[in-house]
């Protein structure tokens, strides 16, 4: 029977951690917190974690050892904290409940399970210090936590460290992606138990069940589907031939042009969802992480007349990997001869030597093959059919444009292209205040927002944008699609134009009509 036990307040210190096997996804946490400033570790002693006790029922219970039902959950604070402050917090002093609020820093679920303690993980991002290149975390969510009555908050996506029992790498990167702030508001996470039970109901292979060896990809895309979502599975465009010498085994793999693993990758995190990669990991084998953000690169300079995706540059992305950690940041890189994109361990230049060298550093490159993507039933449009709309668009705005400049004898020039997937809620709100944030554009931005309500028939819950862009990234157009139809019809809603210069050049485009650019609204000064 479980007794009852005090919290305890504890100095973040690595001793404390000692009790734990010593592991590199321990040691990750542990520097990822220090670089955090982390001063404190507060701890539940007894906690009922939802997955830790799906996995009991499902494996643990029945067996002979006498595993616990409970875990410990730790939480992290950035400031000092004892347990009298804490009294004056849970006893309802504004000033001392804001401190904790402020200082959070995330938890740490630690399950009984000797060979892999580490849960449910959920810590704060590392301050975004680079202004000109944005850090894109859109899976990202807000987690809440009950502490004696307080509530305390974190910004991230759920980790866990995989224990075979029930779930492997495939397994936990699903529930990762399953996580994510696009499924916040529509659906409950399923267990990692629950993926795996999920899986194997239609999918059978005739293997059991638990212990779990991992899921195939068609498993995946089962399991998915038995939770009334979409899956999307996309396979590498670069097929490398066999002949080449056998020294090189890396560089005879299937993957990803840069190119389209990039474009792809931006294209559902800036949507709200996180990618799941499976591929080669030197040395390993088969292995699959769960890419949750990236860092957005200039473009760098676009030729006259060239189209030319707006994140086919990422140098890095950031990756939930249950054999290191949460946020781990890749370099995007292309050593191969054939051009596949591999992923390598890439911590910032401070985190290479000294007392807090980054635990990521030796460890192998990862080879993407296959990208599998969890999204919601209503939204049909496949990705590589509004990436081949938005490259079409680009090229005829593209040739107009110079057409008329020629004319004018200015200077040629290039665009890009982006292409994204968004609640149409949030292009209203967030996307369009972003775009008119100056205070003189109140006004237009309320016109904007009717016009698109007033004028336009009624949209889908989700819609697909089609951005043309300068090098610079001044946005030209918008195009919004109806995501609800298949790829054959791919109706349009609407065209935004930012500038009566785009009125004038989409004028002169071959096949502009409703028909394909759909009610153009003016999303400018006239």
């Amino acid at each position: 029977m479980h007794q009852a036990a005090s919290l305890e307040f504890h100095d973040f210190e690595e001793r404390y951690f000692e009790d734990l096997p010593a592991s590199r996804q321990l040691r990750y946490i542990y520097c990822y917190l220090r670089d955090l400033d982390a001063k404190t570790i507060l701890v539940e002693p007894h906690y009922f974690d939802k997955d830790y006790l799906s996995e009991f029922a499902a494996f643990y219970s029945v067996s002979s050892r006498g595993y616990p039902n409970t875990c410990r959950r730790l939480h992290f604070f950035s400031k000092p904290l004892t347990r009298q402050r804490f009294i004056q917090a849970v006893s309802g002093k504004s000033a001392a409940i804001e401190e904790l609020k402020r200082a959070y820093l995330g938890f740490s679920v630690i399950r009984p399970i000797s060979a892999a303690p580490l849960g449910c993980t959920v810590l704060a991002w590392y301050p975004d210090e680079q202004r000109h290149t944005r850090r894109v975390t859109s899976p990202s969510r807000d987690y809440h936590c009950h502490l004696a009555g307080i509530r305390l908050s974190v910004t991230g996506l759920a980790w866990q460290q995989q224990d075979t029992a029930v779930g492997a790498c495939a397994t936990v990167g699903l529930w990762s992606m399953l996580h994510a702030s696009s499924f916040d508001n529509d659906h409950s996470a399923p267990t990692t138990a629950q993926i795996t039970e999920a899986a194997h109901q239609t999918a059978v292979t005739g293997a059991r069940v638990f212990p779990s060896n991992g899921l195939t990809i068609i498993q995946l895309l089962e399991a998915i589907k038995r939770y009334h979502m979409a899956p999307f599975a996309m396979s590498g465009d670069i097929q490398p031939t066999l002949s080449v010498d056998r020294a090189a085994a890396i560089q005879q793999r299937a993957g990803f042009s840069k190119e389209r693993f990039a474009s792809t990758c931006a294209s559902f995190i800036r949507s709200g969802y996180p990618v799941l990669a499976i591929g080669h990991s030197e040395g390993t084998g088969r292995h699959a992480v769960c890419i949750t953000g990236f860092r957005e690169e200039t473009p760098g300079t676009v030729a006259p007349r060239a189209v030319k995706a707006a994140d086919e540059s990422i140098a890095h992305v950031y990756v939930h990997d249950d054999n290191l950690g949460p946020n781990v940041r890749f370099a995007v890189k292309t050593h191969s001869r054939f051009g596949q994109v591999t992923l390598e361990p890439d911590p910032p230049e401070n985190k290479r030597e000294g007392v807090n060298t980054s635990p990521t550093l030796g460890h192998p490159a990862f080879l993407p093959q296959q990208l599998v993507v969890c999204t919601h039933e209503d939204l049909r449009t496949s990705p590589d059919k509004l990436n081949g709309t938005g490259l079409k668009i680009g090229a005829d705005l593209s040739t107009e444009m110079n057409r008329l400049l020629e004319r004018s004898g200015l200077p040629q020039r290039g665009v890009l292209y982006s292409c994204r997937f968004m609640l149409l809620r949030d292009y209203l709100s967030r996307e369009l205040s972003m775009l008119f944030s100056a205070e003189d554009d109140a006004q237009l931005l309320g016109r904007v927002r009717l016009d698109i309500v007033e004028r336009v028939v009624p949209m889908s819950k989700h819609i697909g944008v089609v951005r043309i862009s300068l090098q610079d990234s001044t946005p030209l157009l918008d195009v919004l699609y109806d995501t609800s139809d298949s790829d054959l019809n791919h109706p349009v809603f609407a065209h935004l134009s930012y500038g009566l210069n785009v009125c004038r050049i989409l004028e002169g485009v071959d096949g502009y009509d409703a028909q394909r650019f759909g009610v153009q609204i003016k999303a400018f000064r006239e």
